[in-house]
């Protein structure tokens, strides 16, 4: 829209007769037409580069799309090009060839890279029979698997194979001044049984323990002769990927914006343009045909019951309004309940889960150290159904509905996993407490020696338990529902059915679930490697549910509004993920019998360590890059660029604007024409 706005407004005015294409021509003369039309607006336009490079893409645009055979395009297409090269400047003709060969090269990588796009035949089967709303979540599932492969990646690259092939993978050490208290931490494993084996497993506990998996295995001794500092490697990192993320994220948060936005502009398709102008003549199987058809058929239904309701809407009165939000409030009120309950139930089993961890592990074994993710689990499954309930009673749309449920699931999620961190990090790392008597001789609870590992073993029976409740939402809920409803006519099987597939509760657990792997990833490194197995075992199993065990959803909604708030929710987790992780890296005192920091004050510290081996000229660009006269000058840049940016935006729609008042002035115009022409031809009768 930007683009057709700009090259509306820079159109020359001798240009302008090139403009209406007449109507009755065969396709060779209409070549021929914008072929002539193309060297008059080149000629015009000698002065505009971004003009012509425009034109000629709509000139080839055109060209395509006449019912010609291959070898024929392609000689009209040389043809094409080569009158760019009449009447024109040879700076232009220089940048009109360096446009088409690198249009051709992202053509060429598009095309090359649609090879490896992972589950595109499944995506287009989940969009066909239950429509973009429902694809948008396997998508998301798609850009989470991405997401953990890139960290796997990194980590293996700089953090894994280093020390792997490093020879000084001997522990550091012990430091002089470190009491002995401190230092009770043994790397030997005793006999163990098979059970006690598979418990591990589970428990990251055992081999698991002292393994690459988690932080307290990554003893490196720095020798001198040594360039690569593995500290500042393990710590950079993780700290990049999460800042690539953050740029990650927020590029596809903006693209979705867009699409929000047109969609708020009320910019929609004609009904009839969809019937006659979706279709794909280049479908051969019967299958893909029955796909095609299917999602037309959604996308009208979706555009139907938008239309629906706005005009329900409009026929409200203010008494149907005062009693729809009097409703509203109510509900609003039931649901601040029941979050302020969970949280409390939350806080207590926390409590209980930690008194658990030290006197009863014997007698409960794992499910004492499963309690805090058992609980949240439960607060997370049944509060959304209960949402899911309410939100059907407040009358809101379609995608109103799904993004109000999103949202309260997310507060419930992400209040419920930080209520468990700040209670983790309370007992653990003494935080509020650091006067009480274990946490004195090593500035953290000394129960816990290598308490890094600790909390990545936290983090690792959360990621784990997530994927079992999975497995058995898939296999112990939705299958023996779908059977009851297929082999029993009684009331209780009829009433329930076939579940339906909610998107804000699936989505809301791989959020969570992601939001964990973030926080864990500086304690247990190898944390996405088991995220990237997880998602990939969780596509097959919903999309099992979804075609096996759910019926198609009765109230459809767009998928742009959909992925636009996921990755708002993404987005929150991961600033979630990140307070934690940067009050770990720069206030607490890291473990003194484990991992790469135990030698240093905080894991931060690593980085001035670094730079002070640096020559002088480094430093002294780096401490100015770190000073408070950069920071206020790139901020300063930053808000100039910004500034031009929304200049430009607001100016884009102010030609919109004024070239939709223009369209309908030529349709009134039209009209005009019309009616006076039946005026004339009734005079002449």
């Amino acid at each position: 829209m930007k683009t057709r706005a700009r090259t509306a407004e820079r159109l020359p005015e001798n240009a302008t007769s090139f403009q209406v294409v007449p109507e009755v021509m065969d396709d060779t003369q209409k070549l021929q037409y914008r072929l002539a039309q193309h060297d008059a607006l080149s000629v015009c336009s000698d002065s505009s580069l971004e003009l012509a490079l425009e034109q000629l893409d709509i000139q080839e645009s055109h060209l395509k799309a006449l019912p010609y055979p291959m070898r024929k395009k392609q000689a009209l297409r040389k043809q094409l090009r080569a009158s760019t090269g009449r009447n024109v400047s040879n700076w232009v003709a220089l940048k009109q060839r360096q446009y088409r060969i690198q249009k051709q090269l992202q053509e060429g990588i598009s095309d090359f890279s649609r090879i490896f796009r992972l589950w595109r035949v499944s995506l287009d089967d989940i969009e066909g029979s239950f429509g973009p709303g429902i694809q948008s979540y396997f998508t998301f599932l798609r850009f989470l698997l991405l997401v953990n492969f890139l960290a796997v990646l990194l980590i293996a690259s700089f953090i894994l194979l280093p020390i792997t092939i490093s020879q000084g993978v001997n522990p550091f050490p012990h430091s002089p001044s470190t009491a002995s208290e401190c230092m009770n931490y043994s790397t030997v494993i005793g006999p163990r049984s098979a059970w006690r084996r598979l418990q591990d497993i589970f428990t990251g506990e055992g081999t698991l323990e002292h393994s690459y998996l988690f932080y307290g295995a990554y003893n490196v001794k720095q020798y001198q002769t040594n360039h690569y500092n593995v500290h500042l490697a393990y710590l950079l990192s993780i700290l990049g990927y999460l800042f690539v993320c953050f740029i990650w994220i927020f590029q596809r948060i903006v693209a979705n914006f867009v699409h929000v936005q047109i969609l708020q502009w009320e910019f929609k398709p004609c009904v009839s343009a969809r019937i006659f102008s979706e279709w794909d003549f280049c479908i051969q199987s019967p299958e893909a045909a029955r796909l095609k058809q299917k999602t037309i058929y959604n996308g009208l239904k979706i555009d139907l019951a938008e239309e629906t309701r706005r005009l329900q809407n409009q026929q409200r009165t203010r008494k149907q309004l005062a009693q729809l939000y009097l409703l509203r409030l109510v509900i609003n009120s039931v649901i601040l309940l029941l979050m302020a309950a969970a949280f409390y139930f939350i806080h207590l089993a926390t409590e209980i889960s930690q008194g658990y961890n030290q006197h009863y592990v014997s007698r409960l074994g794992v499910l004492s150290q499963y309690l805090p993710p058992m609980t949240i689990s439960i607060a997370n499954v049944l509060l959304p159904f209960l949402f899911h309930f309410l939100v059907q009673l407040e009358n809101y749309s379609p995608n109103t509905k799904v993004n109000i449920t999103l949202v309260r699931c997310v507060i419930l999620n992400l209040s419920s996993l930080g209520m468990f961190l700040f209670f983790l990090g309370h007992k653990v790392l003494c935080v509020g407490s650091s006067s009480a008597v274990q946490c004195r001789p090593c500035g953290y609870n000394q129960l816990y020696q290598c308490w890094e590992t600790h909390i990545g073993q936290e983090m690792y029976k959360m990621t784990i338990f997530s994927f079992l409740t999975t497995l058995a939402s898939a296999f112990l809920i939705s299958l023996p529902r779908r059977l009851l409803a297929k082999h029993s006519s009684s009331a209780l099987a009829q009433w329930l059915g076939k579940e339906e597939f909610l998107v804000p509760h699936n989505v809301l657990d791989i959020v969570a679930g992601q939001t964990v792997i973030w926080i864990g990833i500086f304690f247990c490194p190898l944390l996405p490697l088991l995220g990237c197995v997880s998602i990939f075992l969780t596509f097959y199993v919903k999309k099992y549910t979804l075609f096996q065990n759910c019926q198609p959803s009765t109230q459809l909604f767009r998928a742009s509004h959909s992925k636009f708030l996921f990755q708002i929710m993404l987005l929150l987790g991961l600033f979630l993920a990140c307070s934690p992780l940067s009050y770990v890296i720069t206030r607490v005192s890291p473990s003194h019998a484990c991992g790469l920091f135990r030698n240093y004050s905080s894991p931060w510290e690593a980085v001035p360590v670094a730079v002070s081996h640096l020559s002088p000229t480094a430093q002294l660009v780096l401490n100015y890059a770190a000073s408070n006269g950069f920071c206020f000058s790139l901020l300063m840049l930053l808000s100039i660029i910004l500034t031009v940016y929304i200049s430009q935006a607001q100016a884009n729609k102010q030609v919109i604007e004024r070239l939709k008042k223009q369209r309908v002035l030529c349709i009134q115009e039209k009209w005009c024409v019309v009616r006076k022409l039946a005026h004339l031809m009734v005079k002449s009768q």
